[in-house]
């Protein structure tokens, strides 16, 4: 997909803010092997990802985003999903622990509560069916305990 934005010079806005789903776009064109500097097509917003749907919904481009903001802002947008399932466009969130060595404010009890917490099957089902009332599909999937 990306490859045909590039080769027809469609418009693509990106975030531009070095978050997750920015390196995992950036991730993704590297894939294609096209560079990008100086491609007017190519635009950066250096925002979030609410203001960048917007971006590329007032200027008929395309984006990368994740669901969950999608679906919270898609009445307000001119865009559709296009690709979507692929595993190169998981953007998988993890828990993690740090190591209580490396600083005395670290609370490593909280932290393990809170990490069994979020890998507990109940809070996997709430995950699961979080958006689905509002939103006709979840805005989250939840993946503990499945393999990478």
């Amino acid at each position: 997909a990306l490859a045909k934005i590039a080769s027809s010079r469609s418009l693509f806005i990106s975030r531009g803010d070095n978050s997750g789903t920015d390196q995992l776009e950036k991730k993704l064109w590297k894939t294609t092997g096209i560079d990008l500097k100086g491609q007017q097509w190519y635009q950066e917003t250096g925002q979030g990802m609410g203001l960048t749907l917007n971006v590329a919904s007032d200027k008929a481009g395309y984006t990368i985003g994740d669901r969950a903001t999608y679906l919270a802002t898609r009445k307000n947008l001119a865009l559709s999903i296009l690709v979507e399932g692929d595993k190169s466009l998981l953007n998988i969130y993890h828990v993690i622990i740090v190591n209580s060595n490396k600083s005395t404010r670290i609370n490593n009890e909280g932290a393990k509560a809170f990490a069994a917490f979020m890998v507990a099957s109940e809070t996997q089902k709430i995950i699961a069916g979080f958006g689905v009332d509002k939103y006709g599909q979840p805005l989250f999937f939840p993946d503990a305990g499945k393999p990478e």
